[in-house]
């Protein structure tokens, strides 16, 4: 199209010789002689608008009005008021109409704007593409509860990073206990969400023996409360569950859960009353095996953490004999739950890694590769009762794009940087 406009410009370059041949075609003319090299003078419009190409005066007064012209040698544009009748080329005269071919030039020009002004929009269309950004879409309104625990924040931190394809609300522990009557529906009803993801949580084995109400308190009542709040404002929930609710087991989502502790019962017991009272668009995230930074070491927790933290100080790493676990990098598990929200998932979906399990021994030894300690600080003991070792199939979560990104190898020096840098040793 450049190319075309070029030669219909008007400025003080030859004539370009292809209207000349589209204006012979229209008057039924036979073929044009070509231009002998040398003989094409410059043909320059500026000044002549709405004028005729008129033909040399000489011509005109040997020529009769009525009789055809004699074939010059070359092509002759002169100026002047008389009637304008063509250009003549060698062998064969060729009619131009100058007016018309002025009308397509402004044509062409019009024509020419229009469609870089809708290059441009597709450029800038096709860069918001480039940058993930929606085109001409409303963000996503999510809010967040357990925004200060170890699933919640690193949800929060990935929602943030979508390029303003989200309004993330984080609610942490210090905006009230959800337990309690009414806060769940003031956080809701002042967000205004789209979808709660509700991370808030008490998690781990042992810590919900030790406090069983409190594990009550936390896993049912508060995720009864929001589902109730949810549902009142015509908000989806998202309900963050573990894979222990599986018990032992290789399991994809239609696995029946057999709770085998009461941390994973009280898990299952959530999922229920989630069901029971925001049903509509409701997705169950069953976490296998997160890890990553935001774990406290040494408080029940976390594996992992726990034993790089023990490596680092050379302390005795006790690890449970026999239990081997696939490890999920808590960033890919924050992806993977990204990604079920804008697909608008519904359902049960395990989120985790389908990796070979590793052992906890194992996981200990690589512990004390990265921080230099012996690997006699490594000590095999039982386990409690109650612990189970989940193996699940992420098949419903590939189906959306999702796959592993970071290895335990990796992930556990990333993990270890940021043990150092939050609590450097001595």
């Amino acid at each position: 199209m450049e190319n075309r406009e070029r030669a219909a410009r008007l400025d003080n370059r030859p004539v370009p010789l292809l209207p000349v041949a589209l204006a012979r075609g229209r008057r039924g003319e036979g073929p044009a002689a070509r231009l002998e090299s040398g003989d094409e003078p410059s043909l320059c419009f500026r000044g002549l608008a709405a004028r005729r190409v008129a033909p040399d005066s000489r011509q005109r007064s040997l020529d009769s009005p009525g009789e055809p012209r004699t074939p010059r040698t070359g092509v002759e544009l002169v100026g002047g008021k008389l009637p304008a009748d063509g250009l003549v080329v060698p062998h064969q005269p060729l009619l131009l109409g100058v007016e018309r071919e002025e009308r397509l030039v402004s044509h062409r020009r019009r024509l020419g704007a229009a469609l870089r002004l809708v290059a441009a929009c597709g450029h800038q269309y096709r860069g918001q593409e480039r940058a993930g950004t929606p085109v001409d879409s409303t963000a996503m309104n999510v809010l967040v509860t357990g925004a200060s625990g170890f699933v919640g924040r690193a949800l929060v931190d990935e929602l943030r990073h979508g390029n303003g394809a989200y309004e993330v609300h984080p609610l942490e522990r210090s905006d009230g206990d959800l337990a309690e009557d009414g806060v769940a529906e003031a956080a809701v009803a002042e967000a205004r969400p789209d979808v709660v993801v509700h991370a808030a949580a008490r998690i781990g084995v042992v810590r919900c023996e030790d406090e069983p109400e409190l594990a009550l308190r936390s896993n049912v009542l508060a995720t009864a409360l929001v589902a109730r709040a949810a549902a009142a404002h015509g908000a989806r929930l998202a309900y963050v569950s573990t894979s222990d609710v599986y018990g032992a087991a290789l399991a994809d989502e239609d696995t029946p859960a057999a709770p085998a502790s009461f941390y994973a019962l009280t898990k299952w017991w959530g999922e229920q009353v989630a069901r029971l009272y925001a049903p509509a668009g409701l997705a169950v995230l069953r976490l296998a095996n997160p890890y990553g930074p935001g774990h406290e070491p040494g408080q029940g927790k976390g594996a992992l953490p726990t034993m790089l933290w023990q490596a680092e100080r050379r302390q005795p790493i006790p690890a449970f004999r026999g239990e081997a676990r696939s490890w999920c990098w808590i960033g890919d598990v924050a992806r993977g739950i990204r990604l079920v929200l804008e697909h608008g998932g519904e359902g049960v979906f395990n989120i985790g890694s389908d990796a070979e399990p590793v052992s906890l021994t194992d996981v200990a030894r690589i512990a004390c590769e990265l921080t230099g300690a012996p690997q006699e600080l490594v000590q095999e003991v039982d386990p409690p009762p109650g612990r189970v070792t989940p193996r699940v199939s992420v098949e419903r979560l590939r189906a959306l794009g999702w796959r592993a990104e970071v290895g335990l190898d990796d992930g556990m020096r990333r993990l270890l940087e940021s043990l150092r840098t939050a609590a450097p040793t001595a």
